[in-house]
């Protein structure tokens, strides 16, 4: 099945406040896109071609962008308010010339496109079905050079364990303490249980049948993970 068949209602009119609540509810929100940024590229001078899969508001097309002035970025979203968001980033910070942006999924974009890294930051979790997911990384891998980094990070773990509900109770208090109301902390929490879960084990399962090695956890907070992968030669 292709990820475009998720059923997801990408056009959110909650879009406009994503990034004000994720740096509320995500630990070291702004930090996280430049660490994701060390682990892929050693030397600001370097060039390189970079897949942004579901590039959102535009934090990575920001960072990457105004921080690697050689780096050519394909930025893809299936929403078009959110394509909107990363266009109004984009001008913002004059990127224009090195940043595209491609309203739709990834199995649309040209297979001889080959590219040197990838991300999927916050966008697994909206993906439901193993197989979906499974498609994805798929459609990532047809589209990277062999030893190609790429990086996921979102939500994992078994909402129904208890060590799960530990650290989401501590994950609500954590979003209090940052300065979100209780109510909305707690709904925040609630919506995240309905979302899309998966396991580290599952997760390391799907990557290796998909074409991807050398699996490391690199980021953990409460309920989310960063992983950097390579794809296979």
């Amino acid at each position: 099945m292709s990820e475009n068949t998720s059923g997801i209602n990408f056009n959110s009119k909650n879009a406009a406040s994503y990034e004000e609540l994720a740096r509320k509810a995500v630990f070291g929100y702004d930090q996280l896109f430049k660490m994701v940024l060390s682990f892929l590229s050693e030397n600001q001078n370097n060039y390189a071609d970079v897949l942004v899969v579901g590039c959102g508001t535009g934090m990575e097309l920001k960072t990457f962008g105004t921080l690697m002035p050689n780096w050519r970025i394909t930025g893809v979203d299936p929403s078009e308010e959110m394509i909107k968001h990363s266009k109004a980033k984009v001008d913002e910070y004059k990127l224009n010339t090195r940043v595209s942006l491609q309203q739709g999924f990834v199995d649309g974009l040209p297979e001889e496109d080959k590219y040197d890294f990838s991300t999927l930051i916050f966008v697994l979790r909206f993906i439901r079905t193993a197989e979906d997911k499974k498609s994805l990384f798929k459609s990532i891998a047809k589209r990277l050079k062999p030893g190609a980094k790429f990086i996921i990070i979102d939500q994992y773990g078994d909402p129904n364990s208890a060590e799960f509900n530990s650290l989401s109770n501590s994950w609500k208090n954590f979003m209090k303490y940052n300065g979100t109301p209780s109510e909305l902390a707690n709904k925040i929490a609630e919506q995240a249980v309905k979302q899309s879960f998966i396991d580290e084990e599952e997760l390391h399962q799907l990557l290796s049948e998909t074409g991807f090695e050398r699996i490391n956890r690199f980021y953990n907070s409460f309920i989310h993970g960063g992983w950097i992968v390579e794809k296979k030669y």
